[in-house]
This record gives structure tokens, sequence and C-alpha cells, in this order.
């Protein structure tokens, strides 16, 4: 069965906890067979990509016990970003006035850190909820991290090759991709963007930060996923999948999901789940959607996110987030 490691202090910025928490496992009621006593705290690599290691001054400030009138979470592409991904102009100053109004401010997205967008940086955020639940953070303070050593995520690379599912592994640091589908069209466009972000990788024996956390990976039908994923299991590392559609295939350690995320900050901040807001599109939002009472599915989310949340809100590109803050009385 699954060693448990218990979640421990974080001591400075350069560490963080690598860890599964065993009240997020009995909260998203997995049992999970694999090797737990592969998770492991790791020290951060220097100059690693993206804004999140900035300076602990320049974070958001505040402790704790500071009484916060809500938790807000916000996924990023198709809620914050409109389809074309650009940022709306309303939604800065309808942040600030949220975080005026006692509100505390989460992303929670799919993307890991080396993918965060720089528009985003000077927004009020107070944590993130990062790689489907893979990472979370709250006022400058990791409260987990999750993934694999190196020997380990060579050999989870080695399967899913094997496997003939093409695969692009994102981890903090870069994005990684496979030379052996290099030539196909789908693995192109992936690599275009991260070339163009200055993120990508070729994955290398010797690269001391390469991980296998969360993948995407492509697949026509859902028999290639559950195959790798069964000898993946079988083999000690239990991940999941989800649709994405177009072909597309979040898959991420099992137990991990932005719901899970949710629960760690709460808890951290001792605010009830009756306080917490979740904004989203898509099917990997529909876990914390479905979790939080106050949900609020974007106006370009497909039927089936929407009826399952408690109100819809107006596309981001026509200030969807504005008008839902607006009608819950948050701004």
């Amino acid at each position: 069965m699954l060693k448990y490691l218990r979640q421990f202090q974080v001591e400075s910025e350069n560490i963080c906890c690598c860890c599964i928490r065993e009240d997020s496992f009995s909260f998203l009621g997995n049992i999970i067979e694999g090797r737990g006593s592969f998770f492991k705290r790791i020290r951060l690599a220097r100059g690693s990509a993206g804004w999140y290691n900035q300076p602990e001054k320049t974070r958001r400030e505040g402790t704790a016990t500071e009484k916060a009138k809500a938790l807000l979470f916000f996924d990023i592409d198709g809620t914050l970003f409109d389809d074309g991904s650009r940022l709306p102009a309303s939604v800065r100053p309808a942040l600030e006035k949220a975080r005026e109004n006692g509100c505390l401010l989460f992303l929670n997205t799919g993307r890991t850190i080396c993918n965060m967008d720089p528009r985003l940086k000077d927004l009020p955020w107070d944590g993130m909820v990062t790689g489907c639940g893979t990472r979370v953070t709250c006022r400058g303070k990791t409260l987990r991290m999750l993934e694999y050593p190196l020997p380990d995520s060579l050999r989870i690379r080695e399967m899913i090759s094997r496997s003939g599912v093409p695969a692009v592994y994102e981890c903090d640091t870069a994005m990684y991709f496979d030379p052996a589908y290099a030539r196909l069209e789908v693995i192109g466009r992936f690599r275009k963007f991260s070339d163009n972000a200055g993120i990508a990788r070729d994955i290398r024996e010797d690269d001391p930060e390469f991980r296998a956390v969360k993948m995407f990976c492509f697949a026509d039908t859902e028999e290639p996923i559950r195959k790798v994923l069964a000898e993946l299991k079988d083999a000690g590392y239990p991940y999941e999948a989800i649709d994405r559609g177009r072909s597309g295939w979040e898959i991420i350690p099992a137990g991990c999901s932005k719901a899970g995320g949710i629960e760690i900050i709460r808890e951290e901040l001792g605010v009830p789940l009756a306080d917490c807001y979740a904004f989203g599109d898509g099917p990997n939002d529909l876990a914390m959607l479905e979790h939080v009472p106050n949900s609020i599915a974007m106006g370009n989310a497909p039927e089936e996110i929407r009826e399952k949340c408690a109100f819809v809100t107006d596309r981001p590109e026509n200030d969807g987030i504005e008008k839902a803050l607006l009608s819950l009385g948050l701004i």
C-alpha cells in the first residue's frame, strides 16, 4: 500500500514540501497502491523558471489567522483568459476590488510553474494550485509539492514511450519533449509554443530537473490511455487521466485534483467550505466546481459543465469575471 508522507513545515523559500497528505486522500476517497516512498523532499533548482520564485517580500503578505471573507479560486485558460488567450481589461480591477473587500485570491490551474503567463504576475494572488493540484502554495509557503525523483521519472517516461502514446512532460522548470515523437504534428504545436516561451527542453537522462509529474498525452480513443495507466499502476506509479477533448488527455498523479488543492488551502487558513468560490470552464475544472457550493461556470463552458454549477456568468471577453463577482456580492 502507498506509504503516506506526513506534511512538514517549510523552513525557507527554497525548500518545498513533497508529500501526499493523508487527509487529502481521505477527502478524495482514494485508496491507491504505489510507491509513496519515492515522493520526497527536494531543493528547487537555482533559477527555476517562472515568476513564482520571486523574493518573499514581493509576495502577498498576511497571516494564516487573518479572517478572510472568502477564498476565490480561478482557472486561467477560458476563465481569466478568453479563448483567444486575451486577458480582459476588467479582470484586474475586479480582482483588486475583491481583495480590498477581504477575499483571498488563488490561481487554480492545470498549468505548471514554468508555463505561467507573465500577465498574471502582478495580480493580487495569495497563492496557487498548479499542475492540477500537484503543487499548492499559500502566502509564500509551499503546502504540497508532489513528484517522483529522476530515476523513477525516467522509468515512467520509458513505459509511456514504449506504449506508443505521445506525451509532453509538464514540469515546474520546463516543458519536456521526447525526441522519439518530434515529427508528430500535434507535438510540433506544443513544441512551437514552448520554444517561443523559452521553456522547451528535450528529455535527457543527465538532466537533473526532468520529472514525470504531470503529462499531456495524445490518443484518439481512451483504450491506449487505459493501457498505459494500468501498466504504470502495476509498476507502482498510479496516475489518472482527464479527457480534454480533441484527442488530448491530461495525466496527473492519482489523488491529485484542483479540489484537493482547495482543501489544503482552506484547511491551512481555517476557512469553511461554504466560503469558497471556484471559477472555471473546462473538464479539468470539474473536480473543484463540484466540490465547492459556490461554483461559477464561464459562459463559454460546455453545457455539461454549466449544468453542474450553481452560477453561470458571461464569457471572459464579455467581463464574465467582473459580472460574477458583482452578482455574488464580492465586489
